[in-house]
């Protein structure tokens, strides 16, 4: 009707991003973490070209997930949540050179993240089986690119996923 082109990968990114607050976010998560065969790759186009059009320049890394997923929620199935994190993680890491050594780094601590934000509000999961900040850190052993995560790094993401948790439901 005229709002977008709807054979712009670009195009469609952008009206998303402009009418997230309007949309259903499950079904744009859905959408965005479609098959990488469907309609011929023209899903992870839009996927792609939504994480270029987000800015992460200098912000927390958990603050970038935060704000990335502000627009969408993340769909049900691991392959769709791997697609949508490989582009946060790949935009981030371009946009704060430095802080992590490769990309993959960045996707490993997104799904910590993800898992550590799942497991410390989950009223399904007892207190007492709750992940804690050394049991957090010691998941994230060895996984940046063969080293670690500083501790203070994870230690201050522990600290602000539990105060303040990341809405997967919105």
């Amino acid at each position: 009707r005229g709002h977008l082109d709807a054979d712009d990968p670009v195009d469609v990114a952008r009206y998303l991003l402009q009418n997230k607050d309007l949309f259903d976010k499950a079904q744009i998560g859905e959408y965005l973490g479609r098959e990488k065969e469907w309609q011929d790759g023209f899903a992870l186009k839009v996927l792609r070209a939504y994480g270029e059009a987000l800015d992460f320049k200098g912000m927390e890394f958990d603050e970038a997930i935060r704000y990335y997923l502000s627009g969408f929620r993340l769909p049900g199935e691991a392959q769709k949540i791997d697609r949508i994190m490989e582009v946060f993680a790949a935009r981030y890491t371009d946009q704060n050179s430095g802080t992590f050594p490769t990309a993959d780094a960045a996707f490993i601590l997104a799904f910590s993240i993800i898992m550590l934000n799942t497991d410390l509000h989950n009223p399904a999961i007892k207190e007492e089986r709750k992940m804690t900040i050394q049991s957090f850190i010691r998941m994230n052993s060895g996984v940046c690119d063969g080293g670690d995560f500083p501790d203070e790094m994870l230690t201050d993401i522990f600290n602000r996923i539990k105060t303040d948790p990341i809405s997967l439901k919105e």
